[in-house]
């Protein structure tokens, strides 16, 4: 038998609607008698590009120097991605955001965002935890840290 998968939607005050809706019920009823389970889960994006640029931009970067002060064999931000991978990747973790078990796939092509948030906030916890590093913040404001440090670059250009 094909598994039936719909999309629905909830939010906030109003109640919870299937997209083709009619489409799923006409479904339901082609089916053979029996007993069924139906399954609610919510739906994940994929991990975005900028949540991967933080990632391997701020992330690995800023755990690199604590890295290599606890004695780690790391050189780069390769390294860096391998360890933690290596330290997370296809285990079962907790997401600190959510309170969620979530089990962190191998491969971060195929990350969720509730997965790369998990993955994040846990190298952060080990971070803060076992190499004495606080891992900043992504600055939600950085395009406009850049246009004005951009503005005063040009205005530096223009005096000069």
């Amino acid at each position: 038998m094909k598994r039936l998968e719909y999309t629905g939607i909830k939010e906030q005050d109003k109640p919870f609607r299937l997209e083709n809706g009619h489409d799923f019920r006409v479904q339901l009823n082609l089916l053979p008698p029996g007993r069924y389970i139906t399954t609610v889960q919510k739906e994940y994006k994929k991990a975005s590009h900028k949540q991967f640029q933080w990632l391997y931009n701020g992330v690995y970067k800023e755990s690199l120097p604590a890295l290599i002060d606890a004695g780690y064999d790391v050189v780069d931000v390769d390294d860096v991605d391998l360890f933690w991978k290596a330290l997370f990747a296809s285990k079962t973790v907790l997401n600190r955001e959510t309170g969620e078990l979530l089990t962190i796939p191998v491969s971060k092509r195929e990350f969720l965002t509730i997965d790369h948030q998990a993955y994040v906030s846990n190298i952060r916890y080990h971070c803060a935890m076992y190499l004495n590093t606080v891992i900043s913040e992504p600055d939600i404001n950085w395009k406009q840290h850049q246009a004005e440090m951009q503005s005063l670059i040009n205005k530096n250009n223009k005096a000069a």
